[in-house]
């Protein structure tokens, strides 16, 4: 039996937005504009608490894009197949509506995935990644989902000299393994007048990138999710689960009795004892302006591209469709012993620091009003990448976490992973390396929280100089201890599993 399992944490953490003691400088802090425009026109389809005993063959928990993308792929693959699919709050409220709306793909880190897996399992995952930028597409486009998709590209960008040239690792595998057209070098002086931003030295272009608008996406999902015969519980956290055959999912005032479960709770899943160092919450936060309208008509990537540096801490972009930019940062602050913070929701000190760094990246707007400004947790592993497992080797109990702020489009896999093998479908992606449970785990706690909390500071002290020599060795040093872990074969909890063959 689990138990103590609280994703009512989020609605807590966002009504704390309200108590707000101190000016901004936006306008309307904590309200998260993507939202607000995806709930324009969403009211008329409500779905009500679960306030029974019901069963199916499947429970997803979590509707947000894993959760969604996993029920829609068993009930595409196997119609007859019932799925309940509760929330604790409504489907894509967490980070799945308040992300920054990067769609990428894996080719940016292909040497980092051939050091993992080596290079033909490498190149076969960097393009499902592809392919799953591809679903996005063409889903949207057969379900009538208008989440504005632009696959216009990212630009990754150098902001300090030390920056410069990270990329070229990823292009020189790309180029000799027959991936060059996904990873392209730019010429500095045409970057800084694509971009406008004094602030880009150099920069690298991925080619397999979209920008979308992730609420109208999250929210589009759950309507077809709907259609597709799901039962969409709303306002229904999970508080524990018998995992005997069936499964008994309960809830304030129900429970769900299912022979699969399938967990997609993102940065809520550490609040698991199997999960609570297999990632770790961490928060990031965003700020859109007014829309900008004629005044960006020189900027040649407000037509859709992204627009991201190198920092571990990193800056991130966008022109949404009516023209406002989306500017937001990662890296904020650290959720010890598994909690989801209020901080992680709203955080006034990290979102002046992110005005104060919008205003650097664009001075030409120092003016332009900042009408939001929002955060939302991440679910960093250590291992960087997504994946699948059991929370023990007799459950059937599957959940997919580990984005690390990167999850719009790998969600569509993993997703697709944990649809597939709810139902007892196999291949290469349900038996391959991302369906292997935790890579490693984080250190125990308190060590976790204040050894992260030091790295952080040091990180954010780092990313702040423009000595080149110096800062890239110091920060190839902070971004392995980023990645620190335990073995899998130490950690003391045992039957945590995978879910296919190495």
């Amino acid at each position: 039996m689990v138990t103590g399992y609280d994703v009512n944490a989020r609605a807590r953490a966002q009504r704390g937005t309200s108590r707000r003691a101190r000016a901004s400088s936006v306008e309307s802090p904590g309200v998260v504009w993507w939202l607000s425009e995806a709930m324009t026109d969403d009211a008329k389809l409500s779905f009500a608490p679960l306030a029974a005993s019901i069963t199916a063959d499947v429970c997803v928990v979590g509707g947000g894009f894993t959760g969604l993308w996993a029920a829609i792929e068993i009930r595409e693959q196997s119609p007859e197949t019932t799925v309940v699919l509760i929330d604790s709050d409504q489907c894509g409220f967490g980070a799945s509506g308040r992300n920054g709306g990067w769609a990428t793909g894996w080719h940016d880190e292909l040497d980092g995935l051939i050091a993992k897996f080596g290079e033909t399992e490498a190149l076969r995952l960097a393009a499902r990644s592809s392919w799953a930028i591809d679903r996005i597409e063409s889903f949207s486009q057969e379900h009538g989902i208008d989440c504005h998709f632009r696959r216009q590209g990212a630009l990754w960008t150098a902001s300090a000299p030390w920056q410069v040239g990270s990329w070229n690792p990823a292009i020189e595998a790309c180029v000799r393994l027959g991936r060059g057209k996904y990873l392209e070098t730019l010429e500095p002086a045409g970057l800084k007048a694509r971009t406008g931003s004094p602030v880009v030295l150099a920069g690298a272009r991925q080619t397999d990138a979209a920008s979308i608008q992730p609420a109208l996406l999250v929210r589009g999902m759950r309507r077809v999710a709907h259609e597709l015969g799901v039962q969409i519980f709303e306002s229904t956290p999970m508080i524990g689960i018998d995992r005997h055959r069936p499964a008994v999912v309960r809830t304030p005032a129900g429970q769900v009795i299912a022979e699969k479960v399938v967990l997609a709770t993102g940065a809520w899943a550490a609040q698991l004892r199997e999960l609570r160092r297999a990632i770790i919450p961490i928060g990031s936060h965003i700020v859109a302006t007014e829309p900008l309208g004629r005044r960006l008509d020189d900027l040649a990537w407000a037509s859709g591209d992204l627009l991201g540096d190198s920092q571990l801490m990193v800056h991130y972009a966008q022109v949404s469709h009516d023209g406002r930019i989306v500017f937001g940062r990662g890296g904020g602050a650290l959720g010890s012993f598994g909690r989801v913070l209020g901080r992680h929701f709203y955080d006034p000190k990290t979102l002046e620091e992110i005005a104060s760094d919008f205003r650097r990246w664009f001075p030409q707007f120092a003016d332009a009003r900042l009408t939001h400004g929002w955060g939302g947790p991440v679910d960093r592993a250590p291992g960087h990448l997504p994946f699948v497992g059991r929370l023990d080797a007799d459950s059937e109990v599957l959940y997919g976490i580990g984005y690390s702020g990167n999850g719009v489009a790998p969600s569509a896999l993993i997703g697709r992973i944990l649809g597939r093998l709810a139902i007892g479908l196999r291949d290469e992606d349900t038996d391959g390396p991302l369906a292997q449970g935790p890579p490693g785990y984080l250190p125990p706690e308190p060590i976790r929280s204040l050894g992260g909390a030091g790295v952080r500071a040091a990180v954010q002290f780092v990313e702040s100089r423009e000595s080149t020599i110096q800062s890239r060795i110091v920060h190839r040093g902070l971004r392995k201890l980023v990645a620190t872990r335990v073995p899998p074969f130490l950690d003391p909890r045992k039957g945590l599993s995978g879910v296919g063959p190495a």
